[in-house]
């Protein structure tokens, strides 16, 4: 029987409804345990979590761990001003049933803004951990933002989202995607000696598959720390479905033999919005797989997060030249037809209808003279290309067309916006690339008439690209090639202001009424669960300016360097 698409999804977001209750509907129903008789135990095994706060709300998340599958779960959840629970604010119950996998989301009202409050959740007899979330500030000259992406269990530890869950006074934590990796054990890391082997131990397709995999990770105790003492506003990116996704399928789907693409997403993207603390007005966004939304802090800084993955996005080109060799991985004739194919003018990566939204959003932030506007998305916007031996002069060939450089249409298309309406202090946080980047945006960073490195002229915007917590950059890499890569990419991009390709970690994105400040914070080691960390360097761009420059820690060389003759990445 063939399902249509929007008949599966309805299905769907009929089933996962209940995961989100107004607190009112189960007002009137008795309440039999006493939360102050409770202790913790192992039914809030995967611990608590809050999102997508705003200024009067924020989602409280848990998860309750059945005794019998046909259970359905009467849930309190208690909302205090003091980490000891006395100072109640609110309280909500509701049910954790089979038909969420027993996830539990309150949308909480009635909260105050730019409030820091705990929240505890009771079931079967046991209590939670206490949690610590904060509402967003309707009058600030000063915000601090987590943000992180690509955990990959089996290639390492996540010592990285403990040490973040340790940062000071952050508003939230943008985690920008692959919060979870579909591959089995040693298709990328082996977890078998650190005893991180991926459940179930196969490539995820399925369901149960998708819920078996993310109930794994949230028992990390790193993760949960981060979730527990922060509220997070997330996106997804690739990983949380399949390798290199786009709108109609992946490079690691075969329908062969793991069946029909819309069904495997939608399963995905329903274990996603379970078991993560994302709004969900009844299943209204897993029906439309819908992520992209809006948060403001004030007049300070809008941040606008976008699906740059699943929702609009055309499949990608194929690798066109191999960037340590600069072979060619295509034929002349297809090479330039692949070029005009990323260069067309209505070439997709948000979709028409996501486009359209986040320029209204500018123009919304522009009109409430909002001084920052932030874009939370998954793949790297600044350019990384390089010119071929044969090719016309001005000519560069895109080293990744997963990334804006395979769709650089959507980009021209974005800065020509950005330079129509005069778009100032716009500052793109980026995941994805397992690496640390800050970039100048600019149309053509490669043509000295229409920018300058040195002073930023012709530059629309910046970009901070984060490391990943886990997730490697390169698989055994040899230090030294690893540097001369890095002092190869700042040669090669005069709007590249900061790379190192070795290190995972975290950043810490501080801004003001004066500048945007990124902080990137690496790890000493990735096999170790308890990991030190240092302040690896930090890029700022003043208001007005667009862009980069690094304010502390080293840069490599941007000497000529050789070629390479190796790179695994």
């Amino acid at each position: 029987m063939t399902i249509s698409r929007r008949t599966f999804l309805q299905m769907l977001a009929a089933a996962s409804v209940t995961s989100v209750i107004s607190p009112s509907v189960l007002a009137h129903r008795k309440w039999t345990p006493r939360p102050e008789d409770l202790l913790p135990g192992d039914a809030f095994r995967h611990g608590v979590a809050s999102g997508d706060p705003l200024y009067h709300r924020v989602i409280l998340w848990t998860r309750v761990t059945p005794r019998s599958v046909n259970q359905r779960i009467p849930v309190k959840c208690v909302v205090a001003k003091d980490p000891q629970m006395n100072h109640l604010v609110s309280s909500f119950k509701t049910f954790a049933s089979e038909d969420a996998d027993f996830t539990v989301k309150i949308d909480a009202v009635g909260l105050r803004p730019d409030e820091t409050y705990y929240y505890q959740f009771y079931a079967i007899g046991e209590a939670s951990p206490v949690g610590r979330t904060r509402t967003l500030p309707i009058n600030t000259d000063k915000i601090r933002l987590g943000v992180a992406s690509c955990s990959n269990l089996p290639a390492g530890f996540f010592g990285a989202y403990g040490l973040l869950a340790q940062q000071q006074d952050l508003n939230a934590i943008v985690h920008l995607g692959d919060y979870t990796y579909e591959y089995g054990n040693e298709t990328y890391g082996n977890g078998t000696d650190i005893n991180r082997i991926p459940e179930p131990d196969k490539e995820t397709v399925t369901l149960a598959d998708y819920r078996t995999r993310i109930s794994q990770y949230r028992q990390d105790r790193h993760l949960q720390e981060a979730h527990r003492l922060h509220p997070w506003i997330m996106v997804w990116d690739d990983h949380e479905v399949a390798n290199d996704a786009y709108r109609d399928g992946a490079e690691n789907h075969q329908v062969d033999s793991e069946g029909d693409w819309e069904i495997r997403k939608a399963a995905a993207l329903r274990a996603y919005f379970e078991w993560l603390p994302v709004r969900d007005p009844k299943g209204q966004r897993l029906l439309d797989q819908r992520i992209f939304r809006r948060f403001r802090f004030g007049d300070l800084v809008q941040l606008d997060m976008l699906d740059t993955r699943l929702f609009g996005r055309e499949q990608q080109a194929p690798m066109l030249i191999d960037g340590v060799t600069s072979e060619l991985l295509v034929s002349p004739q297809e090479l330039f037809f692949f070029l005009n194919e990323i260069n067309r003018a209505d070439r997709q990566l948000l979709g028409a209808e996501q486009e359209s939204w986040l320029y209204q959003q500018i123009e919304q932030a522009v009109d409430s003279s909002t001084q920052w506007h932030l874009i939370g998305q998954q793949v790297m916007m600044g350019q990384l290309t390089v010119a071929a031996e044969g090719l016309p002069p001005g000519v560069r060939i895109p080293l990744n067309t997963d990334q804006w450089d395979g769709y650089a249409g959507a980009r021209n298309r974005f800065l020509d916006f950005l330079q129509t309406q005069n778009i100032e202090n716009t500052v793109i946080l980026t995941g994805d690339f397992h690496s640390s980047w800050a970039h100048d945006i600019t149309f053509n960073p490669y043509d000295n008439t229409m920018y300058d490195g040195a002073t930023g002229t012709g530059s629309r915007a910046v970009e901070f690209v984060g490391p990943a917590i886990s997730s490697p950059f390169f698989v055994d890499p040899d230090p030294a090639l690893v540097k001369g890569l890095e002092q190869f990419a700042l040669f090669n991009n005069p709007h590249t202001k900061y790379v190192d390709l070795e290190n995972n970690g975290y950043m810490v994105v501080d801004i003001d009424r004066y500048r945007a400040r990124a902080e990137y914070y690496h790890i000493d080691n990735v096999l170790n669960p308890d990991t030190g960390e240092s302040l690896a360097a930090a890029v700022e761009t003043v208001t007005g300016s667009n862009h980069a420059t690094l304010v502390e820690g080293q840069v490599a060389s941007r000497q000529p360097q050789k070629q390479f003759s190796r790179v695994i990445v």
